[in-house]
């Protein structure tokens, strides 16, 4: 009986001893591969810096060309008045009431006083030639 206790208690110990080991194993496991993550996240972030410092010597660089080629440019703004003694509508198919509104509409593009009645349309010189 003795002899079935010390078996007993060489496989309990030989049990505790394999948990433990498993226990290591794995703790030393996840150490091996939260260092491995952590060299691949700094090489990524070595490659994002590197990246990083090529576009921003492109933005600089394209910078300096902007400010340059504006340096070189001059902006030229002309006035030009426009006088229309009269509106010409090219289309015989509008009637009086259409050109009113196109009238009425110019008008307001133009900002001028829309208090006048939209009357008939001025005689045009085609017209009156046939």
């Amino acid at each position: 009986m003795t002899l079935s206790r010390f078996v007993l208690a060489a496989a309990l110990a030989a049990c505790i001893a394999g948990i433990g080991g498993f226990a290591y194993g794995v703790s030393v496991g996840t150490a091996q591969e939260q260092a491995a993550q952590k060299r691949a996240d700094a090489a990524a972030e070595a490659e994002r810096r590197k990246l990083q410092g090529v576009i921003d010597a492109a933005e600089e660089h394209r910078q300096s060309a902007e400010y340059a080629r504006q340096a070189n440019t001059r902006e030229i703004t002309r006035e030009v008045a426009t006088v229309v003694e009269r509106p010409v509508y090219r289309s015989t198919c509008i009637d009086a009431d259409g050109v009113g509104l196109l009238d009425r509409a110019a008008a307001n593009a133009n900002g001028e006083d829309l208090a006048r009645p939209a009357g008939p349309a001025p005689a045009s010189p085609e017209g009156a030639t046939r």
